[in-house]
């Protein structure tokens, strides 16, 4: 049976990519809030990990603007970031994110993560 297909908005995707890939998820990458927006509409993806400091648009507005689109609304969305302050943390769910994962992660505990919110 195929892996998730996981949507990786980050400026900086490198090992995290990689690690999920080696997971056997198939991972599409794009490099702010806008091209995420776009490719999550045009790939329908089952999970979004979401950035919060990228140029342009940054996660938080990324966020919302998924959040309260029809069509996107119902994929979940995980901050992956850096920050780590609890200000981050309640805004993100505030903005309607389902999880919150701090940068650098540890692989095990982001795949339990990342079940909990897959079929």
């Amino acid at each position: 049976m195929p892996k998730s297909n996981i949507l990786l908005v980050d400026d900086n995707p490198g090992i995290t990519a990689l690690m999920l890939k080696s997971r056997g998820y198939s991972v599409s990458i794009a490099s702010d809030g806008l091209e995420g927006i776009e490719k999550a509409k045009d790939e329908a993806p089952d999970l979004i990990l979401l950035d919060i400091m990228m140029p342009g648009m940054d996660g938080y507005e990324a966020c919302v603007r998924l959040k309260t689109d029809a069509d996107t609304k119902h994929i979940p969305v995980i901050m992956l970031t850096a920050k780590e302050d609890p200000e981050a943390i309640s805004k993100s769910h505030k903005l309607g994110a389902d999880d919150y994962i701090v940068k650098p992660f540890n692989l095990p505990v982001l795949v339990s993560k990342l079940k909990a919110f897959l079929p």
